[in-house]
């Protein structure tokens, strides 16, 4: 059992070495996102070429949209790395446990430093930094374009009213700020089963981990 939870500790330890390839692939996503909008955005209602109020509200829904599915792979992928660094605290607890709690802790802090617990996590941090960090990213793009594009719409519905644009426009106002509700609702639930985990963890070690 010991070189099955080393084999499991050593794979959890790679993994966390892997990231790298995470973090080059939503950094492309981020600027092929921003460049195929942001040349909708320059060329919309110009008239070399065809985009206008429909095409561009169409756009700016589809890219708000897949924000919003890199934000819930972001909390996917952070909320699966802290459940397993909930698996290896528990490991090293029972591997450098001390006859007290406090020696346990200390023995643990000198070992892995005092910001490695996976436990007592808030809302706002319980996703590992870089996950964080991408998921409030995406969060806060989709709410940037949000922003740009209604400025944008407003300014041509307000010179050429057309009811047609003021439909498209109000249905891109729905289904852009259930998005981005979403986003934080969804945040929420993953934070909710984190602390499940969390709870549980902290039973098993002050029951004592066998």
């Amino acid at each position: 059992m010991d070189e099955l939870e080393n084999q499991l500790h050593k794979q959890l330890a790679e993994n966390d070495n892997n990231r790298i390839g995470s973090f080059v692939s939503f950094i492309g996503s981020i600027i092929a996102l921003f460049g195929f909008y942001g040349f909708v955005y320059v060329n919309t209602y110009k008239r070399e070429w065809n985009f206008g109020t429909e095409e561009f509200l169409l756009i700016a829904f589809v890219t708000i949209g897949i924000l919003f599915f890199l934000a819930i792979l972001s909390l996917h992928l952070g909320y699966s790395f802290r459940r397993d660094h909930l698996i290896v605290h528990k490991i090293r607890i029972k591997h450098y446990k001390k006859d007290t709690e406090e020696e346990t802790k200390k023995n643990m802090e000198i070992i892995f430093g005092n910001l490695y617990s996976p436990l007592e996590k808030k809302c706002c941090n319980f996703l590992p930094d870089f996950y964080n960090m991408f998921y409030w990213l995406f969060n806060i793009s989709q709410l940037f374009l949000f922003i740009i594009t209604i400025k944008k719409v407003i300014c041509n519905i307000i010179s050429n009213c057309n009811c047609n644009d003021i439909i498209y426009f109000l249905l891109f106002l729905a289904f852009s700020i259930l998005f981005i509700i979403l986003t934080l609702v969804i945040r929420y639930c993953y934070f909710k089963k984190y602390k499940k985990e969390a709870n549980h963890c902290k039973e098993q070690i002050n029951n004592g981990i066998r």
